[in-house]
């Protein structure tokens, strides 16, 4: 499946750890947006599970925002 900023926030949304998805920036950093860092280990295995995808520790520092998210699994 590829990745959209849509299906994206649809994980996001789906990890419940913020309110409205809707209104995150695409190029801030999720822990800037206010997801604290035991909820953005929940989005990564969550996105890990939907697109089928690994993010090994070493990559977690590509994938900071939801652009990188989409772009880490487009060309992964």
């Amino acid at each position: 499946m590829k990745a959209t900023v849509e299906n994206v926030k649809e994980v996001i949304a789906e990890a419940e750890v913020l309110g409205d998805v809707n209104e995150m920036s695409n190029d801030i950093a999720l822990k800037d947006q206010g997801i604290d860092s035991l909820d953005v280990v929940n989005v990564y295995l969550l996105l890990e599970e939907k697109f089928d995808v690994k993010i090994p520790d070493e990559d977690l520092n590509k994938v900071q925002t939801i652009n990188d998210i989409v772009e880490y699994i487009n060309f992964k």
